[in-house]
């Protein structure tokens, strides 16, 4: 189980490590091309920053659809496999956690705005706090589950 939870932790910290890479090269362009206006003018930037914007609210959705069909993959019912069940969710909603991130990046080079950058850079943080993988709850979800004696193993 700590082995798998590791894992999980590793890819949490490469998120954070990619969020702060992020931030850093918007604060670089910021100070290296006074003024940067954005690298496109575009009657459609309204549009995109619309739609990025509308994809990172949906992105919540996304990440619990994709844990809850990890969760009932089929598999055995044993200690082995439900840590490698919470492993692969952990390590999948940290790492889709990161796209409102990519969003605002993207529409800070579009656009040279870094207040987009920084709302989706803040809404990413919240994702990533929100299903940053925790020990305790770990060890009773496998409890949980490893009292539960039912065919296919479902991981709640």
């Amino acid at each position: 189980m700590r082995k798998e939870f590791r894992k999980a932790l590793l890819a949490s910290a490469g998120s954070a490590v990619f969020f702060l890479i992020c931030a850093g090269l918007v604060l670089w362009i910021k100070d290296t091309y006074v003024p940067f206006d954005g690298l496109t003018q575009s009657r459609y930037l309204q549009g995109i920053k619309n739609f990025l914007y509308l994809m990172a609210m949906f992105n919540i959705l996304v990440i619990r659809y994709v844990v809850m069909r990890i969760y009932v993959a089929p598999g055995p019912c044993d200690l082995p496999s439900i840590a490698r069940k919470l492993s692969i969710a952990g390590i999948s909603s940290v790492l889709i956690s990161g796209l409102p991130c990519i969003y605002g990046l993207l529409l800070f080079l579009l656009t040279g705005d870094a207040v987009d950058f920084y709302l989706l850079f803040g809404l990413s943080l919240i994702y990533f706090m929100m299903y940053f993988p925790r020990y305790k709850n770990w060890i009773s979800t496998a409890e949980d589950n490893l009292n539960k004696k039912e065919e296919p193993c479902v991981v709640s």
